[in-house]
């Protein structure tokens, strides 16, 4: 599976989790929006929309059923590919659109205009966008309001949870996590429920920093988390830990059903190739199973399992899924100097 790094689609959809899409709950100050809209342009369909990496998700919609569109059949995918405004007088007239569901069938969308909503770093989520079921020519005028409202919309998705989120990769941030975990360890530990803690680690990743450069290897790590996270289930929980390490939180999940999770994972990883300006890269990752038992006494004393199953899986030549040691033993050759780092890192 090759990557273009060049894009940057990766931190588009990076940002698309960062800002909690996709999300059952968005609120209802994007209906607002969307009510708005239909109404100040006279228009049947209103809509706000974000643009995944294969579908276009309604995130409020008035005059249009909320079910997801291929991106092949989508307009507002058009308008965050170009991140500007797209005005459609006529979508019948028009080749690259007539063909569209949309247009063709029951619906009969004629004119289309979307605003890309863009987030404060320039990536365009998703639309502001309205239809009209008869040829139009949208003013300037128009376009001006829905440029305003994309505005207003870009504000609300910003402000849910800003902080929670690693401004690079969209996964949550280690303070987030950690709080996660402690929240889940709390739950399970109360209810006797399964749980695991799996951490990656990239292996060389240095190397990969050195040799392609700082903003291409940050490609890499959007690239990776993006894909990981996309695995998982809505019920997990995915951040990054450290610079080139993040982390799995998987409730209601035996160790077993863990590490077949990370090993999904790790041969994804392995498959990846990124194209760059130094030719192409790829890179393999090392994997850290900790299964919650009743050994363990607090969510700093799982983490540190987690993290002790890392240094396992790279002494045991990473590029593989290795599980925590015993709670009272240390990985077989263990340094004094390796433990105190581990350790550290929780804090």
């Amino acid at each position: 599976m090759a990557i273009e790094t060049g894009t940057d689609d990766e931190g588009r959809i990076g940002a698309l989790f960062r800002h909690g899409i996709p999300s059952a709950n968005m609120g209802d100050g994007l209906d607002r929006i969307a009510e708005i809209a239909r109404m100040a342009l006279g228009v049947p369909v209103a809509a706000v929309t974000a643009v995944e990496r294969s579908q276009q998700s309604f995130l409020a919609v008035r005059g249009l059923e909320d079910t997801p569109l291929p991106l092949e059949q989508s307009f507002c995918a058009a308008a965050v590919a170009a991140n500007a405004p797209l005005l459609i007088p006529d979508a019948q007239a028009d080749e690259t659109y007539a063909g569209f569901d949309l247009v063709r069938g029951d619906k009969g969308v004629r004119a289309y205009l979307g605003v890309p909503i863009t987030s404060s770093d320039g990536y365009a989520l998703g639309t502001v966008c309205v239809m009209d079921t008869r040829p139009r020519r949208f003013s300037e005028n128009e376009v001006a309001i829905l440029s305003n409202l994309a505005r207003l919309a870009a504000a609300h998705l910003a402000a849910r949870q800003p902080d929670s989120f690693d401004f690079i990769t969209g996964a949550l941030t280690r303070r987030r996590f950690q709080t996660d975990v402690e929240r889940e360890f709390d739950r399970a530990v109360r209810y006797e429920r399964p749980a695991c803690l799996v951490f990656i680690d990239l292996d060389n990743f240095a190397q990969i920093n050195a040799a392609v450069g700082p903003e291409m290897a940050d490609e890499v790590l959007k690239a990776i988390a993006n894909r990981c996270r996309a695995a998982l289930r809505a019920t997990d929980v995915f951040g990054r830990i450290a610079g080139a390490e993040f982390g799995m939180l998987l409730p209601e999940t035996l160790a077993y059903e863990a590490s077949q999770c990370a090993e999904r994972l790790r041969e994804m990883i392995g498959r990846l190739r990124f194209r760059t300006e130094m030719g192409v890269v790829s890179i393999t990752a090392s994997f850290g199973v900790a299964p919650l038992n009743g050994a363990i006494k607090s969510a700093v004393h799982w983490f540190a399992q987690a993290d002790l199953a890392v240094v396992n899986a790279k002494r045991a030549g990473r590029d593989c899924v290795a599980f925590a040691p015993p709670v009272d033993a240390e990985p077989v050759g263990l340094s004094d100097d390796t433990h105190a780092d581990a350790t550290a890192r929780l804090h």
